[in-house]
Protein backbone atom coordinates (compact mmCIF):
# COMPACT_ATOMS: atom_id res chain seq x y z
CA UNK A 1 0.00 0.00 0.00
CA UNK A 2 1.20 3.49 -0.85
CA UNK A 3 -0.03 6.62 0.91
CA UNK A 4 0.99 10.25 0.89
CA UNK A 5 3.27 9.54 3.84
CA UNK A 6 4.82 6.11 3.33
CA UNK A 7 5.00 2.84 1.42
CA UNK A 8 3.82 -0.25 3.33
CA UNK A 9 4.38 -3.94 2.76
CA UNK A 10 3.84 -7.11 4.79
CA UNK A 11 6.07 -10.10 4.09
CA UNK A 12 6.89 -13.46 5.65
CA UNK A 13 10.40 -13.63 7.12
CA UNK A 14 12.65 -16.11 8.90
CA UNK A 15 13.62 -15.35 12.51
CA UNK A 16 15.13 -17.83 14.93
CA UNK A 17 12.79 -18.85 17.72
CA UNK A 18 9.70 -17.38 16.01
CA UNK A 19 6.80 -19.32 14.46
CA UNK A 20 5.83 -18.10 10.96
CA UNK A 21 6.82 -14.49 11.61
CA UNK A 22 5.74 -11.66 9.36
CA UNK A 23 7.26 -8.21 9.02
CA UNK A 24 5.56 -4.87 8.57
CA UNK A 25 7.72 -2.79 6.25
CA UNK A 26 7.49 1.00 6.19
CA UNK A 27 9.44 2.76 3.44
CA UNK A 28 11.17 -0.55 2.63
CA UNK A 29 12.43 -0.97 6.19
CA UNK A 30 11.19 -3.43 8.82
CA UNK A 31 9.14 -1.47 11.38
CA UNK A 32 7.46 -4.33 13.28
CA UNK A 33 7.43 -8.10 13.64
CA UNK A 34 4.81 -10.51 14.93
CA UNK A 35 4.54 -14.30 14.80
CA UNK A 36 2.03 -17.05 15.49
CA UNK A 37 3.37 -18.11 18.89
CA UNK A 38 1.09 -18.18 21.93
CA UNK A 39 1.62 -15.59 23.26
CA UNK A 40 2.98 -13.87 20.14
CA UNK A 41 6.58 -12.77 19.85
CA UNK A 42 7.60 -9.37 18.52
CA UNK A 43 10.70 -7.44 17.49
CA UNK A 44 13.31 -7.60 20.24
CA UNK A 45 13.09 -3.91 21.09
CA UNK A 46 9.28 -4.11 21.40
CA UNK A 47 9.56 -7.10 23.72
CA UNK A 48 12.13 -5.14 25.73
CA UNK A 49 9.81 -2.13 26.01
CA UNK A 50 6.91 -4.36 27.04
CA UNK A 51 9.11 -5.97 29.69
CA UNK A 52 10.06 -2.58 31.13
CA UNK A 53 6.45 -1.40 31.30
CA UNK A 54 4.77 -4.62 32.44
CA UNK A 55 7.45 -6.35 34.53
CA UNK A 56 10.02 -3.80 35.67
CA UNK A 57 7.57 -0.96 36.32
CA UNK A 58 4.58 -3.31 36.89
CA UNK A 59 2.26 -0.95 35.03
CA UNK A 60 -1.43 -1.75 35.40
CA UNK A 61 -4.35 0.55 34.59
CA UNK A 62 -1.94 3.21 33.33
CA UNK A 63 -2.11 5.66 30.41
CA UNK A 64 0.63 5.15 27.81
CA UNK A 65 1.27 7.47 24.85
CA UNK A 66 3.10 5.95 21.87
CA UNK A 67 4.56 8.37 19.34
CA UNK A 68 4.95 6.46 16.08
CA UNK A 69 2.48 3.63 15.53
CA UNK A 70 4.65 1.10 13.70
CA UNK A 71 2.62 -2.10 13.67
CA UNK A 72 0.73 -1.36 16.92
CA UNK A 73 2.53 -4.28 18.58
CA UNK A 74 3.30 -2.56 21.89
CA UNK A 75 -0.34 -2.98 22.93
CA UNK A 76 -1.01 -6.21 21.01
CA UNK A 77 -2.79 -8.69 23.31
CA UNK A 78 -2.03 -6.34 26.22
CA UNK A 79 -5.24 -5.47 28.12
CA UNK A 80 -3.63 -4.22 31.35
CA UNK A 81 -3.10 -0.60 30.29
CA UNK A 82 -4.62 2.12 28.08
CA UNK A 83 -2.68 3.04 24.93
CA UNK A 84 -2.87 6.12 22.71
CA UNK A 85 -0.98 5.98 19.41
CA UNK A 86 0.00 9.10 17.47
CA UNK A 87 1.17 8.79 13.85
CA UNK A 88 1.16 11.28 11.02
CA UNK A 89 -0.38 8.83 8.51
CA UNK A 90 -4.15 8.42 8.97
CA UNK A 91 -4.10 5.19 6.92
CA UNK A 92 -1.53 3.26 8.97
CA UNK A 93 -4.00 1.75 11.44
CA UNK A 94 -6.28 0.32 8.77
CA UNK A 95 -3.32 -1.14 6.86
CA UNK A 96 -1.72 -2.64 9.98
CA UNK A 97 -4.99 -4.19 11.16
CA UNK A 98 -5.92 -5.65 7.79
CA UNK A 99 -2.56 -6.86 6.52
CA UNK A 100 -0.21 -7.22 9.51
CA UNK A 101 -2.03 -7.85 12.80
CA UNK A 102 -5.05 -9.36 11.02
CA UNK A 103 -7.19 -8.21 13.91
CA UNK A 104 -8.15 -4.86 15.49
CA UNK A 105 -5.33 -2.92 17.11
CA UNK A 106 -5.71 -2.16 20.81
CA UNK A 107 -5.82 1.48 21.80
CA UNK A 108 -6.85 4.93 20.63
CA UNK A 109 -5.34 6.28 17.40
CA UNK A 110 -4.74 9.95 16.60
CA UNK A 111 -3.49 10.92 13.14
CA UNK A 112 -1.26 13.97 13.51
CA UNK A 113 2.37 15.00 13.81
CA UNK A 114 3.90 13.87 17.11
CA UNK A 115 5.28 17.31 17.97
CA UNK A 116 1.99 18.99 17.16
CA UNK A 117 0.14 16.56 19.40
CA UNK A 118 2.46 17.20 22.33
CA UNK A 119 2.07 20.95 21.96
CA UNK A 120 -1.73 20.83 21.69
CA UNK A 121 -2.69 18.10 24.16
CA UNK A 122 -3.82 18.80 27.70
CA UNK A 123 -3.66 15.11 28.60
CA UNK A 124 -0.92 13.65 30.79
CA UNK A 125 0.43 10.11 30.68
CA UNK A 126 2.19 7.66 32.94
CA UNK A 127 4.55 6.79 30.08
CA UNK A 128 5.51 8.28 26.73
CA UNK A 129 7.13 5.90 24.24
CA UNK A 130 9.03 7.58 21.40
CA UNK A 131 9.44 5.42 18.28
CA UNK A 132 9.30 7.96 15.48
CA UNK A 133 11.39 6.62 12.63
CA UNK A 134 10.59 7.67 9.06
CA UNK A 135 13.07 5.02 7.81
CA UNK A 136 15.46 2.45 9.25
CA UNK A 137 17.79 4.96 10.87
CA UNK A 138 16.21 8.38 10.36
CA UNK A 139 14.20 10.33 12.94
CA UNK A 140 12.67 13.55 11.54
CA UNK A 141 14.88 16.44 12.59
CA UNK A 142 12.18 18.29 14.52
CA UNK A 143 11.75 15.23 16.76
CA UNK A 144 15.31 15.14 18.13
CA UNK A 145 15.67 18.64 19.56
CA UNK A 146 15.81 19.66 23.22
CA UNK A 147 12.45 21.36 22.80
CA UNK A 148 10.84 18.14 21.58
CA UNK A 149 12.17 16.15 24.54
CA UNK A 150 10.93 18.87 26.88
CA UNK A 151 7.51 18.54 25.24
CA UNK A 152 7.50 14.79 25.99
CA UNK A 153 8.31 15.59 29.61
CA UNK A 154 5.46 18.08 29.83
CA UNK A 155 3.07 15.35 28.66
CA UNK A 156 4.06 13.09 31.57
CA UNK A 157 2.39 12.83 34.93
CA UNK A 158 4.69 13.55 37.92
CA UNK A 159 7.21 10.73 38.14
CA UNK A 160 6.22 9.40 34.71
CA UNK A 161 8.66 7.62 32.41
CA UNK A 162 9.81 8.36 28.88
CA UNK A 163 11.09 5.44 26.79
CA UNK A 164 12.81 6.12 23.47
CA UNK A 165 13.81 3.58 20.85
CA UNK A 166 16.87 4.88 19.00
CA UNK A 167 19.01 3.26 16.32
CA UNK A 168 22.64 4.24 16.85
CA UNK A 169 26.12 2.84 16.47
CA UNK A 170 26.42 0.17 19.12
CA UNK A 171 29.47 1.77 20.78
CA UNK A 172 27.76 5.18 20.96
CA UNK A 173 30.88 6.76 19.50
CA UNK A 174 29.37 8.77 16.64
CA UNK A 175 28.65 12.48 16.92
CA UNK A 176 24.97 11.74 16.32
CA UNK A 177 24.79 9.20 19.17
CA UNK A 178 26.68 11.36 21.67
CA UNK A 179 24.81 14.55 20.79
CA UNK A 180 21.36 12.93 20.73
CA UNK A 181 21.84 11.29 24.13
CA UNK A 182 23.17 14.55 25.57
CA UNK A 183 20.16 16.40 24.14
CA UNK A 184 17.73 13.98 25.81
CA UNK A 185 19.53 14.30 29.14
CA UNK A 186 19.44 18.09 28.87
CA UNK A 187 15.66 17.76 29.23
CA UNK A 188 15.51 14.91 31.75
CA UNK A 189 18.80 14.66 33.60
CA UNK A 190 20.53 11.28 33.83
CA UNK A 191 18.80 8.49 31.88
CA UNK A 192 19.40 4.76 31.54
CA UNK A 193 20.85 3.70 28.17
CA UNK A 194 20.64 0.07 27.00
CA UNK A 195 22.31 -1.18 23.79
CA UNK A 196 20.40 -4.29 22.68
CA UNK A 197 22.80 -5.61 20.00
CA UNK A 198 26.29 -4.89 21.29
CA UNK A 199 28.12 -6.95 18.62
CA UNK A 200 26.36 -5.24 15.69
CA UNK A 201 27.53 -2.09 13.96
CA UNK A 202 24.14 -0.47 14.55
CA UNK A 203 21.73 -1.33 17.32
CA UNK A 204 18.42 -0.50 18.90
CA UNK A 205 19.24 1.65 21.94
CA UNK A 206 16.54 2.01 24.58
CA UNK A 207 16.70 5.21 26.65
CA UNK A 208 14.68 5.36 29.89
CA UNK A 209 14.15 8.71 31.63
CA UNK A 210 11.96 9.72 34.56
CA UNK A 211 10.18 13.02 35.04
CA UNK A 212 11.50 13.64 38.53
CA UNK A 213 13.08 16.71 40.03
CA UNK A 214 15.93 18.20 38.05
CA UNK A 215 19.18 16.95 39.54
CA UNK A 216 22.04 19.22 40.53
CA UNK A 217 25.04 19.40 38.26
CA UNK A 218 27.34 16.40 38.56
CA UNK A 219 30.82 16.67 40.01
CA UNK A 220 33.85 14.53 39.29
CA UNK A 221 35.45 12.48 42.07
CA UNK A 222 39.19 13.15 42.40
CA UNK A 223 41.81 11.97 44.88
CA UNK A 224 41.97 15.31 46.66
CA UNK A 225 38.88 15.79 48.89
CA UNK A 226 37.09 12.73 47.49
CA UNK A 227 33.37 13.08 48.32
CA UNK A 228 32.29 9.62 47.10
CA UNK A 229 31.69 8.11 50.54
CA UNK A 230 29.67 11.10 51.72
CA UNK A 231 27.52 11.12 48.57
CA UNK A 232 26.98 7.37 48.91
CA UNK A 233 25.82 7.77 52.51
CA UNK A 234 23.33 10.46 51.47
CA UNK A 235 21.89 8.36 48.65
CA UNK A 236 18.43 6.77 49.09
Amino acid sequence: ADTAYADYEVETVVRGGMISPRAFRVNNQVASLVDNSEPPLYARYVQHLRRILLEDLTFRDRDILVLGAGGFTLSHHEPANRYTYVDIDPAIRMIAEREFLREPARGEFIATDARRYLVDTERHYDAVVVDVYSSRTSIPGHLVTREFWRDTRHALKPGGVMLANLILDSRLESSYARNLLATIESAYGRCAVEVLFKAAARSNVIVTCFAGETAAAARIYVDERNMADLDSARSP
